[in-house]
């Protein structure tokens, strides 16, 4: 270069290499959450190695009516995966609860003293002892049914379908926080809304149209920010606090679909009253139209009970799917989070015999127990 030469300028680097493959996104601990659990690393910290998020869930509209949309063409689709968890629940509640409505009905069908004060009947105990296992079955099988929702329309929603040893293992792994959640959710959530309505029923009077538009409006707005928190222990693999705190944080962030959410979450429930006094309607007019009231054949009482008990069961799960549905769509698509369902797959429940996985020891004992107690109450029936 000779001296008063114009200097050259360096070229420009070019642009960097295009990926080997499509650009997929991970999870980001900025995103509307964040969802990450406590001490879980991810690429959002810096460090690699986490899964990205599927497509599936990248997919989900946000929209209210397009998300909830695609929540309930889950349900009517037949490779689901809710019929099976049905069958489960179907089965805890008839090993359950079905043995004390068994004894009862038949006692009633013999016209055989029961609680009454001036007879001493044998079947008084035995009742008393079942209905405490029917009770504590009844709180084990809507729990279950609670988290296997979550589980199996999870897995269906991420693409990544679980089998039911796989659902079982989650909802087992996370009974006691969803227990415990639902329980601190349920009680905070009714005595808002008992205060909230009170001033209603003192200015109209016990008028049954006004308590029941008051009590849905109420109950809706109050159950919006816990809408998530099912979801948030399930699929978030948080503790009740964490879940509840992080739920409000959702439902802050999308306030209409939160109330959406809340508003299938109630509804839902009407589906168990009607489902029950519609059942218990058309068995009273079969029974009363067939003259058989007064002389039903008790052999005909246990068949008729068992059928009866296990399709509540299955009707149970049926609520809380169409609970958790667009609750676990939104939580997917607000938080790209769904590593929680990972533990029933690397851990399902395991078992060869006919028992397993569908007893734990707690559930077998409660069942042999009633089935005992059935055998000693019949045995109190003989003549």
């Amino acid at each position: 270069m000779t001296e008063g030469a114009a200097a050259i300028p360096p070229e420009p680097p070019g642009p960097p290499a295009p990926p080997d493959g499509p650009p997929r996104l991970v999870y980001d601990g900025a995103f509307v959450g964040p969802m990450l659990p406590p001490g879980l690393a991810g690429p959002a910290a810096g460090i690699p190695g986490a899964s990205p998020v599927r497509d599936e869930v990248l997919a989900i509209p946000l929209g209210t009516r397009k998300l909830v949309g695609q929540a309930f063409d889950l349900l009517t689709r037949p490779d689901s995966g809710l019929r099976s968890a049905s069958f489960y629940i179907g089965l805890i509640l008839l090993v359950t609860v079905a043995p004390v409505v068994m004894l009862v009905g038949v006692g009633a069908s013999v016209a055989a003293p029961m609680f009454e004060s001036a007879i001493d009947s044998g079947l008084n105990g035995p009742i008393i002892a079942m209905a405490c296992i029917a009770f504590l079955g009844y709180l084990a099988a809507s729990t279950e049914a609670r988290t296997l929702a979550v589980a199996v329309i999870g897995g269906r929603a991420e693409g990544r379908p679980l089998r039911l040893r796989e659902s079982i293992a989650i909802a087992r792994h996370r009974f006691w926080r969803v227990f415990g959640a639902t329980f601190l959710v349920g009680l905070v959530a009714g005595l808002l809304s008992t205060l909230v309505q009170l001033p209603f029923v003192f200015a109209f009077g016990n008028q049954d149209a006004i308590n029941f538009g008051v009590s849905l409006v109420v109950g809706t707005l109050v159950s919006a920010p816990f809408a998530y928190v099912v979801s948030g222990i399930v699929l978030g693999e948080v503790g009740v606090f964490e879940a509840i705190q992080r739920s409000i944080r959702l439902a802050r962030a999308r306030k209409r679909l939160a109330i959406v959410v809340a508003l299938f979450g109630i509804l839902s429930q009407f589906i168990v009253l009607f489902g029950v006094s519609i059942g218990g309607d058309v068995v009273v007019r079969v029974v009363d139209g067939t003259g058989i009231a007064e002389s039903f054949p008790p052999v005909l009482v246990i068949p008729l009970v068992a059928a009866l008990v296990f399709a509540f069961g299955t009707l149970l799960f049926l609520v809380e799917a169409i609970t958790a549905a667009p609750a676990v769509y939104a939580f997917e698509a607000l938080t790209h989070y769904t590593h929680g369902l990972q533990a029933g797959r690397d851990d399902p429940a395991g078992g060869g015999s006919i028992w397993s996985p569908w007893f734990t020891p707690a559930l077998g004992v409660g069942a042999g127990l009633a089935l005992v107690l059935l055998v000693v109450g019949l045995a109190q029936l003989r003549p």
